[in-house]
C-alpha cells in the first residue's frame, strides 16, 4: 500500500466516523491569545534567515519558507522546524496542515504522521485573514525505533478527503512526489538502534539442589549474573523501580530469579489469576521459539499470589488465556521487610520459580547449551501515597503495549564449563646456558656513630 492509499484510509475512516478535527470556537485564554498574537506576523522574516521556498496551495496558502534548528538527530531526539505560511484567500478554508516524516516505504517504525495546525493547535488555518502571516514552530521528536539512516520531511495541506494541491510545482525549487506532498528536506536519523537485551541462564551441575523458598541461598544463585536494572517501558531516560534478574537451568527447569527493592511491600490479592497486575507484581513473558505466535504470561505478587495465561497470538482472548494452568510451576516470594505493614520501611522482596521446560510452547526439552528463548520481563510497584503504578522493563517495549512481542530480549543457556585439559606442564625454572659464577656476600659495617653502634631505621617498612 503506497502512502496516499494508507493516508487516504486513515482520513476517509476519520470522515465516515466523525474523527475529523471540527472547528473549536470556544475563546482562548488570555494567555493563548498572547501566544497567537506573538506568531502573528505582517512581513516574511529577513532573506537569509530562512530557506524559502514559495509553493502556492491551491488558492489557500503560501508555504513562503522554513527553517531547521538541525538536521542529524538520534532515535528518541528532537528537531524544531519553524514554517512561515501566508494566507491567500478572504475565506480561509478548514485545511489541516500535514507533516510526514519517513525513510522507506510501508514501514510503520520509519513513518510518522505529524499533522496539526499553526501554534500548537491556537490558531486553525481557518481562523487567518489574507495578507497574515502565521510564524509556526513545530517540535518533533523522533520515536525510539525509528531506523537510522536519511528521513525525507513531507509537509502539505488536507481537505478532508485529498491533498490541496500545489498551484506552481513546476516554478519552485522544491519537489513534489506522487502523492502530492511537498518534500521539504532531509533530516538524518543517527546512530545505530539500542539492541535488545541478553540473559545468561547457568547451568546446574549434577550434584546441585534447588530449593524454591525466594532466598537464593544456593550456589547456582551466588555464582549466577544478575542483568542489569531494568529501565522505563517507555526506554526514555529517567529513575525506575530498581529490578533485576537471574537465571539459571537444568533438564527440567528454568529456574528465574527477580530482586526487587522495594520501601513499602503489600498486596492483597489471594485467588489465582486475580488482576494481579492493579498491584504489586512481578510479571514474565516466554515466546520460546521466538515466532510471535503462543506465549505465556507468568505473574507473582509479594503475597505470593500467582496468575498465568497461555496466549494463542497476541493479545488473544483473556478469559480464554487464563483459563490455562501452567502444570508443575513452582513459586515463592521472601520478603526483606513486613509484608502489608504500610507504615513500616521495607527494604526488598525477592521472587523465585521454576518453570518446567516442557510445559512452554515451542520450547526445546530439554534446552540444548547455547539455546535461546526470547522473553520479557515487568515489574509493577506503588508504594504508599503514590496515585500512578510505576513500572520497570528488562526490554522496553517503547510503545504502550507490554505484550509487545517484537521487543523481547533474549534468555541464553549456557553449558557447563568444561575442565582444562591436561598438558605438560612449563618448568619453573630455565636452566642457564653458563653457570652464574660465585660472589662473596657483602659484608654490612656498622654506622659511624658515636659508640659504635647501628644507626636505627627509622622508616614505617
Amino acid at each position: 500500500m503506497n502512502i496516499r492509499i494508507f493516508v487516504g484510509m486513515v482520513c476517509l475512516l476519520s470522515a465516515i466516523f466523525g474523527c475529523k478535527e471540527k472547528p473549536v470556537e470556544s475563546p482562548l485564554t488570555p494567555a493563548q491569545q498572547q501566544k497567537v498574537d506573538q506568531h502573528i506576523l505582517t512581513e516574511p522574516p529577513p532573506s537569509g534567515t530562512y530557506t524559502h521556498v514559495g509553493a502556492v496551495m491551491d488558492d489557500q496558502v503560501e508555504l513562503i519558507g522554513y527553517s531547521i534548528d538541525r538536521k542529524t538527530v538520534k532515535p528518541g531526539g528532537s528537531f524544531t522546524v519553524t514554517y512561515y505560511i501566508r494566507a491567500l484567500a478572504e475565506q480561509m478554508k478548514d485545511n489541516l496542515m500535514f507533516v510526514h516524516l519517513q525513510r522507506g516505504q510501508n514501514n510503520k517504525k520509519t513513518w510518522m504522521n505529524l499533522d496539526h495546525h499553526p501554534v500548537e493547535g491556537l490558531l486553525p488555518l481557518r481562523k487567518l485573514k489574507k495578507g497574515q502571516i502565521v510564524k509556526d514552530v513545530h517540535r518533533i521528536t523522533v520515536k525510539r525505533e525509528f531506523t537510522p539512516g536519511p528521513a525525507q520531511l513531507y509537509w502539505g495541506l488536507w481537505t478532508g478527503t485529498a491533498n490541496v494541491p500545489v498551484k506552481n510545482a513546476s516554478s519552485i525549487d522544491r519537489k513534489v512526489d506522487k502523492d502530492g506532498r511537498l518534500e521539504l528536506d532531509t533530516i538524518t536519523i543517527s546512530g545505530k538502534p539500542k539492541p535488545l537485551p541478553i540473559a545468561f541462564a547457568k547451568r546446574l551441575t549434577p550434584n546441585m539442589a534447588m530449593t524454591i523458598d525466594g532466598k537464593l541461598e544456593e550456589e547456582i544463585w551466588k555464582s549466577s549474573p544478575y542483568t542489569g536494572w531494568w529501565q522505563l517501558p517507555s526506554g526514555n531516560a529517567g529513575p525506575s523501580p530498581k529490578t533485576r534478574a537471574k537465571f539459571a537451568w537444568d533438564d527440567q527447569y528454568l529456574y528465574v530469579a527477580v530482586e526487587c527493592d522495594d520501601s513499602d511491600v503489600w498486596g492483597t490479592l489471594t485467588e489465582r489469576d486475580s488482576d494481579t497486575w492493579t498491584q504489586e507484581v512481578v510479571e514474565l513473558f516466554i515466546d520460546a521459539d521466538g515466532e510471535r505466535k503462543d506465549y505465556i504470561e507468568l505473574q507473582v505478587t509479594p503475597a505470593n499470589t500467582v496468575f498465568d495465561a497461555l496466549f494463542v497470538s497476541h493479545r488473544s482472548d483473556l478469559k480464554t488465556a487464563r483459563a490455562w494452568n501452567l502444570k508443575g510451576w513452582k513459586t515463592a516470594v521472601h520478603v526483606d521487610g513486613t509484608l502489608n505493614q504500610r507504615e513500616d520501611i521495607d527494604q526488598r522482596w525477592t521472587v523465585e520459580m521454576a518453570i518446567p521446560h516442557a510445559e512452554v510452547p515451542g520450547a526445546t526439552v530439554p534446552p540444548k547449551p547455547g539455546s535461546q528463548w526470547k522473553a520479557n520481563l515487568f515489574r509493577f510497584d506503588q508504594n504508599k501515597g503514590l496515585k500512578r503504578q510505576q513500572a520497570a522493563a528488562f526490554s522496553p517495549p517503547i510503545v504502550g503495549d507490554f505484550h509487545h512481542l517484537k521487543r523481547f530480549g533474549t534468555i541464553r543457556f549456557e553449558g557447563l564449563s568444561q575442565p582444562k585439559k591436561p598438558g605438560r606442564t612449563k618448568p619453573l625454572l630455565r636452566q642457564l646456558e653458563r653457570p652464574t659464577p660465585k660472589q662473596g656476600i657483602p659484608s654490612l659495617a656498622p654506622s659511624s656513630v658515636p659508640g659504635g653502634r647501628p644507626q636505627k631505621n627509622t622508616s614505617n617498612h
